[in-house]
């Protein structure tokens, strides 16, 4: 196989033929652990109970407050935690005293798992929406934030340079040049903060909530139904794909210039 393979593009009809068959062969495995293995239900249902146990919350009316509960906390903390971390690392990237003083700080702070302070903004927020919100803000800032100051850190010098030898003023060159070049980073931070976001508002959920996919699987867990709990987590998989791909559309739309054919 040549190299050239390797980098080929592949056809249209792959793009949606191999997702559908990545997902029947884990459906198919699901399936043959649940009734070859495991072969009880109260501890893995199989793909057609949980199918059941979801048509049925549906039709009894609960699933869209759950659902639209974990949306607002989702959405509403990325959308605050990506805007504030990209600002925060366009603005650290480009001024040195901050990237000397401020990037190593928030390195520090990266480490610290946000799921252990989460009790500690729930006593900050209270129990609602603001908790769940604040949570997804914390834990998607710093992703962006680092994304941000690395695509920020990977403009060439010979660019810069021919800019300003152009005319190009300090921040005119910061929005044309760096931030333009900064997208690939930045569209790659907020893939990841999708699937985050949503992990960290069911964490919230988990620990002091009274509705959300979250609070779901936690009474499904205290009732011993795992067919409602898988159910959940069917729910939330679906989403945090459903986001990372209006994502990946959106990079493509965004930094056109960079998905051109030759």
């Amino acid at each position: 196989m040549t190299d050239s393979a390797y980098g080929a593009e592949l056809p249209p009809w792959a793009r949606v033929v191999l997702p559908v068959v990545g997902l029947a062969l884990l459906v198919a495995l699901w399936q043959l652990l649940a009734v070859a293995v495991v072969a009880d239900s109260t501890l893995l249902p199989t793909p057609l109970q949980m199918a059941s146990n979801l048509w049925n919350w549906i039709a009894g009316g609960g699933f869209l407050q759950h659902l639209l509960a974990t949306l607002a906390g989702t959405l509403g903390g990325l959308a605050i935690g990506a805007s504030l971390g990209f600002a925060a690392g366009v603005l650290v990237g480009e001024v040195k005293a901050l990237d000397r003083s401020v990037y190593p700080m928030v390195l520090a702070l990266q480490a610290m798992p946000v799921v252990a302070i989460a009790p500690l903004v729930i006593v900050w927020f209270g129990i609602g929406l603001a908790s769940k919100v604040a949570l997804v803000a914390i834990g998607t800032f710093f992703v962006m934030f680092v994304h941000t100051v690395s695509g920020m850190h990977a403009a060439a010098a010979e660019l810069i340079d021919m800019c300003r030898a152009f005319g190009g003023t300090r921040w005119r060159i910061v929005f044309a040049v760096k931030v333009r070049l900064a997208l690939n980073y930045v569209f790659s931070g907020l893939e990841v903060c999708a699937a985050l976001s949503f992990i960290l508002c069911v964490v919230g959920e988990f620990i002091a909530a009274d509705n959300g996919l979250g609070y779901y699987i936690k009474a499904s867990s205290s009732n011993i139904d795992a067919a409602g709990m898988f159910a959940a987590v069917a729910v939330l998989a679906a989403l945090a794909s459903l986001l990372a791909l209006v994502v990946r559309v959106a990079h493509r739309r965004v930094v056109f210039w960079q998905f051109r054919k030759p």
